[in-house]
């Protein structure tokens, strides 16, 4: 409801709390995210690494050698980026003000790995990832399952993303929509829904 305090915080990932720093090929890019293959992934019909195996498939349907795809899907897969301290440092704010944080993302079954390794898998009240829900993003679903393992009222949480058709998405549904551009912008905000 309108003057209520925001109550829980869902969070997208990649240009959020992890920032790549490593560019893959723009035609390995092409490959991988053509959503005839990346799609089933996304939506947990196929698993991460048989994505990654096709992915190594295409390059190889187009000529490169098959060593050299499987190596260019290797060096590609690898980095799993950094996470933005000052960003993390919001996230854990808002868990220490007595309020539940959500990381809500359209990733592959890898994405658990990924947590781990960035050291963020205790960071977050739940997780909530289209390969695990079999819907993604911006579908209202992904949303609102957040907000109803967090037992909060959809008005009462607010999305935190990069994308502005994610953000329109928690908003359609009477979420408080914000598009991520800084971690002082971030703060700004959360002070100010915090306190109704």
């Amino acid at each position: 409801m309108p003057g209520e305090p925001t109550a829980a915080y869902l969070f997208d990932l990649d240009g959020v709390l992890r920032v790549r720093e490593h560019e893959p090929p723009a035609r390995l890019t092409e490959l991988a995210y053509d959503l005839d293959r990346y799609g089933p992934a996304l939506l947990g019909e196929i698993s991460d690494d048989q994505w990654r195996f096709s992915v190594a498939g295409a390059l190889i349907a187009e000529g490169l050698a098959s060593d050299a795809a499987v190596q260019a899907v290797l060096d590609w897969s690898e980095p799993m980026g950094r996470v933005d301290r000052e960003v993390l440092a919001v996230v854990e704010e808002i868990r220490a003000g007595g309020r539940q944080v959500a990381l809500v993302v359209n990733a592959t079954d890898r994405l658990e790995r990924e947590l781990v390794a960035l050291g963020l898998d205790e960071s977050f009240d739940t997780i909530v990832n289209s390969a695990r829900t079999g819907i993604a993003l911006p579908d209202a679903a992904m949303y609102e399952i957040a907000a109803g393992i967090l037992a909060v009222p959809v008005p009462r949480c607010a999305y935190v993303g990069r994308r502005p058709e994610l953000v329109a998405g928690a908003e359609r549904i009477g979420m408080t929509g914000h598009l991520f551009d800084s971690a002082a912008a971030l703060r700004s905000v959360v002070a100010e829904l915090s306190a109704g």
